[in-house]
């Protein structure tokens, strides 16, 4: 019996430990404190029709770029008003550009086979020297996210196709190593689409783009297809998702955040003006 009593208290502690595990991990999720349904969509010039990533740049700039060409705009957080560009190299460069990240006087953009332009956005002429650092992605990977992740200084690369080698019916998201100046050979989060079926009922998941939050430090992965975000804590557990409008949010591109948890999503324009829809806390958007 005193064997028995021994068994049962530490099986009922394990439980009540994994019960308290399972209770931090809702409590830290925020994905469901975001008023989707108040959201505003704010209207972006002709200059930007093609909007893809976006990164906050300091208190009052963000800054964006399109997918085609090698040129950043810096926005005002407030109304979105360009307030300055810079083109790389001589202006000219066009490539396929699918996310971009900042690291203090650093602006880094990524190609959708994984090649990373670094240049210094702090510059104040119109054109801006960059060196490029070439990763072992491939066109086949399909990267489209970027973010900072500053806990680990590195980079990391939402990939919408392709996981990698022991990874299949999952997505990537791949770690740069900012002091190595080089990739990770396994991927820092695999996000698996049978659990996003099971518990979401998401038929797929194509990342597009990638962001950490300031508020609780989790990472949120935006998808184009269906239009979707995921909340991953920093081990790469699925916390949370939701389904976005796909009449607001009809090809979103890009992801980032206000220092005050605001969430900030870009959609290509196609046929009409790019966007970004401003998504605040419940809590903020009472105010």
């Amino acid at each position: 019996m005193k064997y028995f009593n021994l068994i049962f208290s530490f099986v009922l502690i394990i439980t009540l430990f994994n019960d308290q595990i399972i209770s931090q991990e809702k409590s830290n999720s925020l994905l469901s404190e975001y008023d989707f349904d108040g959201a505003t969509l704010m209207k972006l010039s002709n200059s930007l029709k093609e909007i893809s990533g976006l990164a906050l740049l300091n208190d009052q700039e963000i800054i964006a770029h399109n997918d085609e060409e090698g040129t950043v705009y810096t926005l005002k957080t407030g109304n979105l008003e360009m307030t300055g560009k810079l083109k790389l190299g001589d202006g000219k460069v066009q490539k396929d550009f699918e996310g971009i990240a900042v690291v203090e006087n650093y602006a880094y953009l990524v190609t959708s086979n994984g090649v990373i332009y670094k240049f210094d956005h702090s510059m104040k002429n119109e054109f801006v020297d960059f060196k490029m650092f070439k990763t072992s992605l491939k066109v086949e990977n399909d990267v489209e996210g970027l973010c900072y992740d500053k806990s680990t200084n590195s980079l990391l690369l939402a990939c919408k196709n392709e996981a990698g080698m022991g990874n299949a019916n999952s997505r990537a998201i791949y770690s740069f190593n900012l002091k190595k100046m080089s990739l990770e050979i396994t991927p820092r989060f695999v996000i698996s689409l049978k659990e996003l079926m099971q518990k979401y009922g998401f038929k797929d998941f194509a990342p597009s783009g990638i962001e950490r939050n300031p508020v609780n430090g989790n990472f949120f992965v935006l998808s184009s297809n269906p239009p979707s975000v995921i909340e991953l804590n920093p081990l790469g557990k699925i916390l949370a998702a939701v389904r976005l409008n796909p009449k607001v949010n009809p090809q979103s591109e890009g992801i980032t955040f206000l220092k005050d948890g605001t969430m900030l999503i870009s959609d290509e324009g196609q046929k009409k003006s790019g966007t970004i829809t401003v998504v605040k806390l419940k809590s903020k958007s009472k105010k």
